[in-house]
């Protein structure tokens, strides 16, 4: 089986090899594609955003101070701050994936 991006390789060689990037269909296809990974991606930041706002009430701290804390060995172990932290770390990914996607 192809991996995705073994596809992309494939398809840029296309395009490079036969000036294919005036086809209209693969330019709207990708805009596309690019278009619903961004909103899904929204969708996941808008979700964990709402999820630290509620630990940020609870606890009354932000989530950056948290953090720093948590990562400093300052906090224990308890579930909710594994759980808080593992959110933070999510939230960052998806923030790396939508610099890229919005290039």
């Amino acid at each position: 089986m192809t991996s995705t991006l073994e596809k992309i390789r494939r398809l840029e060689q296309y395009i490079s090899a036969n000036n294919a990037a005036a086809d209209s269909v693969i330019d709207r296809t990708l805009d596309k594609l690019l278009e619903r990974e961004t909103a899904s991606m929204r969708k996941v930041k808008a979700r964990l955003e709402s999820q630290l706002r509620a630990f940020e009430e609870t606890y009354d701290m932000t989530s950056e101070l948290f953090y720093e804390k948590f990562t400093g060995g300052g906090l224990g172990d308890k579930t909710d701050h594994i759980e808080w932290a593992s959110t933070v770390e999510m939230l960052q990914n998806v923030e790396r994936r939508l610099d890229a996607l919005e290039l």
